[in-house]
């Protein structure tokens, strides 16, 4: 399957705009809570991201590699492989966990029922062990649908927070309490970008490889940016009109109660778009990476499934505790995935270049000849 430059970018993003993102936890502990200096350092990292993943489209394209550790490891040793490997797939394991505590904490809040909130959880988790495992394309497929009315949806919302909350302005104030893990706001948002981009790798290895040609990748990674920035910058600000929304689990559903309940049900669904979304994305290259080995092999149901029950009852410690723990450890470690991917791009641009030269030169010795 083949994609153009309007999928790709609607897919990658689709990737991050899982549960912790549209629903502002994930904005609001890493860049609301700075204030004014993390309003800089979230446009500073939507931007980064955006560029990184334009490196791993064409790295991708152009050596036709689409799993994680040929990506991210700039050499042929088979331990540090298998070990970026199993980082990688234990990382996108663990977002997958998250959505699924999304999930249960979402209609927990709508009803207020701890009950909903297991069942919830178990639907959630049944119903993309089915879908995510139908492949890479068809998620293409499901991205390019629902990601655009997941944008429309949203910012619908943040425009109506920013008009009822935002009429005496909106003043960026940091937070008397933040996450220990990353206390400043520089550390926050290279730890956002690192931790995004780890968790999303398996996915955006393999849209590099479908992407139709160099220019889909410029104009995806591009267009995917500018979506995610608005998007970002809109929850970020909503938030600061409403300072009190940043202490609930999920503060732009709190919101969007405070609006209407009609506003509630709409952000209600966006949040569940987007868990849906990022679910998919995370868990399709995990089971894809452990059928390399020849025992889970031939359990191509089974798999999917134990990694679901797993998931599930890992999910049972809860949303923002979830989002505040793993996400910076997860971004610690990826800052040396971000190295290999760098060195990686680094050593293929050299042998284009290399590659070319040959021909020009050899180009030339004819013509002399």
């Amino acid at each position: 399957m083949q994609i153009r430059g309007r999928q790709l970018a609607f897919t990658w993003i689709g990737c991050f705009l899982g549960a912790g993102f549209v629903s502002g936890q994930e904005i609001s502990q890493f860049f609301t809570h700075f204030g004014l200096p993390g309003l800089v350092g979230q446009i500073g990292a939507v931007v980064l991201l955006s560029l990184l993943c334009g490196v791993i489209f064409t790295l991708s394209r152009q050596t036709g590699r689409s799993q994680v550790h040929e990506v991210a490891v700039p050499t042929d040793n088979r331990v540090l492989k298998a070990l970026a490997g199993g980082i990688a797939v234990c990382f996108m394991y663990g977002i997958y966990v998250v959505m699924c505590a999304g999930a249960g904490t979402l209609l927990e809040q709508l009803t207020g029922s701890g009950t909903l909130r297991l069942v919830g959880g178990v639907v959630f988790c049944a119903l993309i062990t089915w879908i995510a495992t139908r492949g890479m394309g068809g998620a293409v497929r499901v991205f390019s649908r629902i990601m655009p009315l997941l944008v429309i949806l949203s910012l619908v919302v943040v425009a109506a927070a920013l008009a009822m909350f935002g009429r005496n302005g909106i003043q960026f104030v940091p937070a008397a309490t933040r996450n220990p893990v990353v206390n400043h706001w520089l550390l926050a948002a290279v730890t956002f970008v690192s931790y995004n981009l780890l968790c999303a790798l398996g996915t955006l290895s393999s849209l590099g490889t479908m992407a139709r040609s160099d220019r889909d990748i410029r104009v995806g990674a591009a267009l995917g940016g500018v979506i995610l920035l608005v998007i970002s910058l809109g929850i970020n600000g909503a938030m600061a009109a409403l300072p009190a929304s940043t202490s609930a689990e999920l503060p732009m559903l709190y919101l969007a109660q405070q609006l209407s309940p009609v506003l509630e049900g709409v952000y209600a669904l966006v949040i569940l778009l987007g868990m849906f979304g990022a679910s998919m994305s995370v868990f399709v290259p995990v089971p894809q990476y452990l059928f390399r080995f020849r025992r889970l092999e031939g359990h191509p149901v089974l798999v999917p499934v134990v990694l679901s029950v797993g998931a599930f009852f890992l999910s049972q410690v809860g949303f923002s505790d979830l989002i505040g723990t793993l996400f910076p450890v997860f971004g610690f470690l990826g800052f040396v995935f971000i190295g290999g991917i760098l060195c990686n791009a680094w050593r293929a641009l050299r042998k284009k270049s290399q590659a070319e030269e040959v021909k020009v030169t050899g180009g030339g010795h004819g013509t002399n000849q």
